[in-house]
């Protein structure tokens, strides 16, 4: 597994279907049928994938597109939701969390506002997670944890921790200053007004 294809196969599963569960089960099926290596490889590649935006501005971020209903579990989550709108997308989030207000899922989502999302709307996407490890159970009835372990990876399972600076996710200052176009996108400044 390299890189091209750890994000061709995101691209096709995003193709085959806009709905998560579909891509999920879409990736698990195409990832059953590769090595077990490939498998371990898809994994490796998505927990790098999720380090280049697991900080607490990129937390930040998602709390303030997710109008302050994002826990740690859910950040988890917006990492995958992330990463799963390809690799551009994540590459331009990862250096400034910022470019969120360029992504268009964003801004169609803020247009409608958080409380009018319905569930499967919401920028999460709970099963990605889970698609290395089931397709590696299926192909060699073994965990895939035990063998990234063996192979010297261990897999990311949460967000977190972070390093540097930490602030309150709650203030608007902060959000407007770290994060202005998405605040500003977000109707923040509306609200401070």
């Amino acid at each position: 597994m390299d890189l091209d294809v750890f994000w061709a196969l995101l691209d096709q599963s995003a193709s085959a279907s806009s709905d998560q569960y579909e891509r999920r089960v879409w990736l698990t099926s195409r990832l059953a049928l590769l090595p077990p290596g490939d498998i371990c490889g898809f994994e490796t590649f998505l927990s790098a994938s999720r380090g280049r935006v697991n900080t607490f501005l990129h937390w930040h971020a998602a709390y303030v597109l997710c109008d302050g209903v994002c826990s740690a579990d859910r950040f988890f989550e917006f990492q995958s939701w992330l990463i799963g709108l390809g690799r551009e997308v994540l590459a331009s989030v990862a250096a400034s969390p910022d470019a969120l207000a360029d992504v268009p899922a964003v801004r169609m989502l803020l247009a409608v506002g958080a409380q009018s999302w319905p569930d499967a709307a919401w920028p999460l996407w709970e099963g990605l997670s889970g698609v290395a490890r089931e397709a590696f159970f299926v192909v060699t009835g073994r965990s895939l944890d035990n063998a990234l372990a063996i192979l010297g990876h261990v897999p990311v399972t949460d967000a977190g921790p972070f390093t540097g600076e930490v602030w309150d996710l709650d203030s608007p200052v902060e959000a407007a200053v770290r994060l202005p176009r998405l605040w500003e996108l977000s109707g923040g400044l509306e609200e401070a007004a």
